[in-house]
């Protein structure tokens, strides 16, 4: 096995430039010249930390074409032209590739490192990428890798796909994932409430973003598979037009009524199937939460479907590893995708549990994760770690299920200090003092698959800061004068 990066990114040195060796690419994000006694130098976005990404992303695309005609992609935002670059080379089943960009400075750089490395079958366009996409072409992949939302590229992107594979990087986790819930709801068209499980409630509200453009448009979108990479979320969606899969989506969305005591939740589709069509959902709405009684807030609209494709990613899992074994996060990536297969049984359930924190807000000590899977086995349901953040479980329990599990292990650890600390009349009183329906059996012995999914950031990681496209100097003798910059 590799280790987990073999460098951040490889920097080589070569006649005065510095040149960066990702993949099998080879470019240059800095460029310079001497022009009239000035010196030029040009500057496009570069972030290293993001080179999962751009490895999941060709794996990806790659798992897409296969069984299919040679495929167009459009890298919309390019940039240096590094992904343009990297789908030339890593990806077999390509016809063309266009790499997009409005900064001239880009336009230079992608121009330079297509020659660098030699490559034929990309055209390059300096054009609004809206409008690129909103003319009369129709790809097969486009990757939309933004900085920021991707919302004003959205309702463009869609237009342009047909039976395509759309990739989408959002570097606004503040907004989806953090405290600015206006924001979101201005941008996305959810009210998110805070909670644990972030990563995931993050991507269900991007998901449910695009269905809604799709479903504009009379398309339908399926997730393939869903990535949260700290300050970004990344979602790989085939877009689709089928009458039928746009009137499943009325089944597909729904609201998250949330517990913010303790955590317990009730997922609400808007619509559910009905002989052969979709009618709105008529049962009950759940008024306050029937573990500890407290009042329930609203999160939604949200995607409440599936957010991988299992089948999809245990293809791409075995072309990790028999074609792609260059890749410098391999390990990363096989310790994720293998993650999403584990939790393949309980996949179809949306959101997680902090089984942590949910033992704190009972007070008591953590439980051991095979006291976790021993109890929740024992009862016949299925548990599985989410890969999305360390802490979180996924399973096919109740509610009331979860924290009887945790009553009776407390019961058993702490005995008659059972109550300790615990201020009559609060949610954990009302909890801890409640009749046990479901009795664990922590003896029981559990089965569960592992795999290393998390790992220290490397230095250098999170987001940056736009680049200065261009910076002009003015050479004087043998001294250089910084005169100005134009972004």
């Amino acid at each position: 096995m590799k280790q987990i990066v073999k460098e951040l990114s490889m920097f080589i040195e070569k006649d005065g430039q510095r040149f960066i060796k990702e993949g099998k690419a080879l470019i240059q994000t800095k460029r310079v010249e001497i022009k009239e006694g000035k010196q030029i130098e040009e500057e496009v976005f570069y972030n290293p930390a993001q080179i999962i990404n751009r490895d999941l992303t060709v794996l990806t695309i790659d798992t897409f074409s296969e069984n299919r005609q040679p495929i167009t992609i459009l890298d919309a935002l390019s940039a240096s032209g590094l992904r343009s670059v990297r789908f030339a080379q890593e990806i077999q089943n390509i016809k063309e590739i266009y790499a997009n960009d409005l900064s001239l400075a880009s336009l230079a750089l992608i121009e330079e490192n297509i020659k660098l490395n030699e490559i034929s079958n990309v055209k390059i366009y300096n054009m609004d990428a809206n409008k690129l996409m909103k003319e009369d072409i129709k790809f097969d992949v486009i990757d939309l890798d933004p900085y920021g939302t991707v919302c004003p590229f959205l309702d463009s992107a869609i237009h342009a796909c047909d039976d395509s594979l759309l990739c989408i990087t959002c570097t606004d986790s503040r907004v989806l994932c953090g405290p600015d819930t206006q924001k979101c709801f201005a941008q996305y068209g959810t009210a998110r409430t805070k909670m644990n499980c972030f990563a995931e409630n993050g991507l269900r509200t991007l998901l449910y973003t695009i269905s809604q453009a799709a479903g504009r448009l009379g398309k339908a979108i399926k997730p393939l598979i869903s990535f949260y990479g700290e300050f970004y979320l990344r979602v790989f969606v085939h877009v689709i037009k089928d009458k039928k899969e746009t009137h499943k989506l009325f089944s597909q969305i729904g609201n998250l009524f949330f517990c913010q005591s303790c955590q317990s939740f009730h997922v609400y589709p808007y619509g559910q199937k009905e002989e052969k069509s979709y009618k709105i959902n008529k049962k009950p709405i759940p008024s306050k939460c029937e573990v500890c009684g407290s009042l329930f807030k609203i999160n939604g609209p949200v995607w409440i479907d599936e957010i991988n494709n299992i089948e999809f990613v245990k293809k791409m899992l075995t072309n990790l590893e028999t074609k792609h074994t260059h890749f410098q996060t391999f390990d990363q990536i096989i310790g994720k995708l293998t993650g999403i297969i584990n939790q393949h049984e309980v996949s179809s359930n949306p959101y997680t549990y902090n089984m942590t924190y949910l033992a704190s807000n009972l007070k008591c000590s953590n439980i051991s994760k095979k006291e976790i899977y021993a109890g929740f086995q024992s009862l016949g349901y299925k548990i599985a770690q989410c890969y999305l953040q360390v802490d979180l479980y996924k399973t096919n329990a109740p509610n009331q299920a979860i924290y009887d599990i945790i009553k009776t292990w407390k019961k058993i650890k702490y005995g008659d200090n059972y109550l300790k600390n615990i201020q009559e009349n609060s949610p954990a009183y009302t909890i801890l003092t409640s009749e046990i329906q479901y009795k664990p059996d922590f003896t029981f012995k559990p089965t569960f698959n592992s795999a290393k999914m998390f790992y220290p950031n490397l230095e250098g990681f999170g987001p940056k800061s736009k680049a200065i496209q261009r910076k002009i100097i003015e050479l004087e003798g043998e001294q250089a004068i910084k005169k100005q910059k134009i972004d």
